[in-house]
């Protein structure tokens, strides 16, 4: 049993964000992620209705071209937003164009369009899409006969990316052990 949450509280504001890779083959994939976000009316709206009132509806997508993972393109809509002066942020994200997704992505979108440099829903978005990428990107092309191994430049990636793939752990010195075998094989 949680000790933090409430069960018979009702949320005042809910997040709820998507996102899903297409595979458009030759090595390339496209990451889409949509985020919506409702809250509770303000006083004085109408507050008779159970819906929540939508804040923001938004979708981001990268196309990205593997092995290496970087970003061909970069796009972002704005179907509902609060305020008009939001869609300023829309241009900037052609900045992640050519951006690879390596250590360090993180902090490069950061620099690129955070803060008052974009917006900040869709900066979460393109945060979340580098990570996703990755995952879709192997889930299209790494089962593959010889993907899972560490002469794919995929599999870089993911090194020292968590837990499990730390390079002294024991997965990554699996498929180190394997490459030793198959060198010696031939």
């Amino acid at each position: 049993m949680s000790k933090i949450f409430y069960p018979s509280r009702k949320p005042v504001h809910v997040r709820q964000t998507e996102i899903k890779t297409y595979n458009l083959g030759d090595h390339q994939v496209l990451v889409e992620a949509t985020l919506k976000d409702t809250r509770t009316p303000r006083p004085g709206e109408d507050s008779s209705a159970a819906e929540m009132v939508l804040v923001h509806d938004l979708v981001a997508r990268i196309r990205v071209q593997g092995p290496d993972l970087t970003i061909a393109a970069a796009e972002a809509e704005m179907p509902h937003i609060p305020r008009e002066g939001c869609r300023e942020a829309l241009p900037d994200m052609q900045k992640l164009v050519g951006l690879r997704i390596i250590s360090g992505y993180t902090q490069k979108v950061k620099d690129l369009i955070g803060d008052v440099k974009g917006c900040s829903h869709l900066t979460h978005l393109f945060l979340s899409l580098g990570p996703a990428a990755v995952q879709g990107y192997w889930a299209a092309y790494g089962r593959k006969p010889g993907a899972r191994s560490l002469a794919n430049p995929a599999i870089s990636r993911v090194i020292d990316s968590c837990r499990v793939w730390r390079r002294d752990g024991p997965l990554v010195r699996a498929l180190a052990s394997e490459a030793r075998e198959k060198r010696e094989e031939s």
